[in-house]
């Protein structure tokens, strides 16, 4: 067993990073906002006001020397049942003691905050999936990336825009869409969906109110769009991607999950490219609650009656 640990690093160590990610140039998982969430730690630790609310963050380090071997941040996510690492990023082509060294690391810190799961998302295909699998992460689901195909769409859609409210109605209808095995390793509850959906950084939602429900729900971000999905009809699809095509700023990405069958080849038929495939990885996590201190107390010794 290796004896490298990842440390916790302070707010003032994780913005002296900054300068040395030139080195740390080997991108093991690399998730949209990794390195402006150590900007952003950094921009607290100094005390200024009116800063943009940035999550509650982690960062880890496994040290070499004055400098550092690996680096990971992780973001804790909506309801706080699971966070998310967004990067991970190594001195070394290849590393796979600091790769496991760092899951090892963050899985700790995670439950010590009393989350119960840790997320991650890497390409298929990398190098380093078994440093991942070592660490305790496993793949669950396939997500399959296509280029939106910009087109001519009408600016009328039946969906409209999600509010609080429907938030109830929104995991009832991922809970009759998504498969029960990925459920069970992905979100068994509420608390654990919102952390899910809070994954995919989509900052507009929209729902097509069903007969029973929501027939689908379409999730809109600033780089990429997800699709909920419970009637298979050929017209719900097409409207769905109207919605995404209308809603998708310019090189936006359709995230498509392996079992929306209808959904993929829709978009395959309208010339969306296919940009790869990635696996979506879940740690589940005993939650660490530290004992209590217990205190000798000196007794007086009494006669015992006879």
């Amino acid at each position: 067993m290796s004896d490298l640990r990842a440390e916790p690093l302070s707010p003032i160590d994780a913005a002296t990073l900054w300068p040395q990610l030139g080195r740390l140039n080997t991108e093991v998982i690399a998730t949209r906002g990794g390195e402006n969430l150590l900007v952003s730690s950094g921009l607290a630790a100094t005390g200024l006001t009116h800063l943009p609310h940035v999550p509650r963050t982690s960062v880890l380090g496994v040290r070499r020397g004055l400098g550092y071997r690996g680096v990971c941040v992780a973001r804790e996510l909506s309801g706080g049942a699971g966070w998310e690492v967004v990067s991970l990023r190594i001195s070394r082509p290849k590393d796979d003691e600091t790769v496991v060294a760092l899951c090892e690391g963050v899985a700790a810190q995670v439950a010590q905050r009393g989350s119960r799961t840790v997320f991650l998302r890497y390409a298929e295909g990398s190098p380093h999936a078994d440093a991942l699998r070592k660490g305790g992460f496993f793949a669950y689901r396939l997500e399959h990336l296509y280029a939106v195909q910009p087109t001519a769409v009408r600016s009328e859609t039946p969906f409209r825009q999600a509010t609080r409210a429907d938030r109830h109605g929104i995991f009832r209808l991922y809970c009759r869409a998504v498969p029960e095995m990925v459920r069970r390793h992905e979100a068994p509850t509420q608390q654990d969906w919102r952390a899910v959906l809070d994954s995919f950084e989509c900052t507009h939602g929209y729902v097509l109110d069903g007969p029973a429900g929501f027939s689908a729900w379409v999730g809109a971000g600033e780089r990429e769009n997800h699709i909920l999905l419970d009637d298979p009809d050929d017209a719900v699809v097409q409207a769905a991607l109207d919605l995404v095509e209308l809603r998708s700023p310019r090189h936006g990405t359709l995230v498509v999950a392996e079992h929306q069958f209808p959904v993929e080849s829709a978009a395959i038929a309208r010339g969306y490219t296919a940009m790869g495939v990635r696996l979506m990885c879940a740690r589940r996590l005993a939650l660490m609650n530290t004992l209590k201190e217990v205190v000798a107390v000196t007794v007086e010794p009494m006669a015992l009656p006879q």
